[in-house]
């Protein structure tokens, strides 16, 4: 039985982490250096992060996993794996109170700050409880950029539906606009050629200053026109 106010805190992406390393190699020493590594975080926080899941049961005073890790690391198992933790780490009060499959975040809030933490902590407490407790491992999908590559691909459509864009054009302020007429002949053909290559899109910002006269401005999308444009002779 876990003692008061001492209940895991684990970050979802330590969670997974390690259960990816243990995957892959079931009898791997699990320390801070080698965690610092595979979440490319401090080996301070690693230490402190290897510290929770010996407590939580996932690994033993020598960094390798314990039989119940052994358990979780495996699909077909993972739910028997999550019932002896949170079997381990939380009271049965909680556990009958608000069972993890239900999912009521709101309950378990409540019964930490009724432990004494405090709402912040309350949160973090709540969040690792239904990480441990959830009977399937729903690794969340690996994202670069913060987005799916679904989602990017979604943006990249909305933005250039057609394979192309519209030229700039001046304004009245003397800076750059996109253009709502058509397309001037040079550059559709280019990106009709650009289409059977490979889809390329280019953004273009122009910084042009109050004082320049209308000859200059001119030349400057002359030349925009000739590099950005229109196709070269082969």
């Amino acid at each position: 039985m876990a003692e008061k106010n001492r209940y895991p805190q684990i970050p979802s992406t330590v969670w997974w982490g390690v259960r990816a390393i243990l995957k892959r190699t079931p009898t791997a020493t699990i320390d801070e250096r080698l965690l610092g590594a595979q979440l490319d975080v401090q080996e301070a926080a690693a230490r402190a992060y290897v510290a929770e899941l010996k407590a939580v049961g996932i690994l033993t005073d020598d960094g390798k996993a314990t039989s119940t890790a052994q358990k979780w690391r495996m699909d077909d198992t993972y739910g028997e794996a999550a019932q002896e933790l949170v079997a381990a780490n939380y009271p049965e009060g909680l556990l009958h109170l608000a069972p993890v499959e239900e999912g009521d975040r709101q309950k378990i809030v409540n019964w930490f700050l009724r432990e004494g933490l405090g709402q912040g902590a309350a949160g973090n407490k709540t969040a690792t409880y239904l990480l441990i407790g959830s009977p399937s491992p729903n690794e969340a999908p690996s994202r670069a950029n913060g987005r799916s590559p679904k989602e990017n691909g979604d943006k990249s459509s909305k933005v250039n539906q057609r394979g192309n864009a519209s030229p700039p054009k001046r304004s009245a302020a003397g800076g750059a606009t996109r253009s709502s007429g058509s397309e001037p002949e040079g550059f559709a053909r280019a990106s009709a050629k650009a289409q059977e290559a490979f889809p390329l899109n280019v953004n273009v910002q122009i910084h042009i200053s109050a004082d320049a006269g209308s000859e200059q401005i001119e030349s400057i999308f002359a030349a925009m026109r000739r590099y950005l444009y229109d196709i070269p002779n082969n």
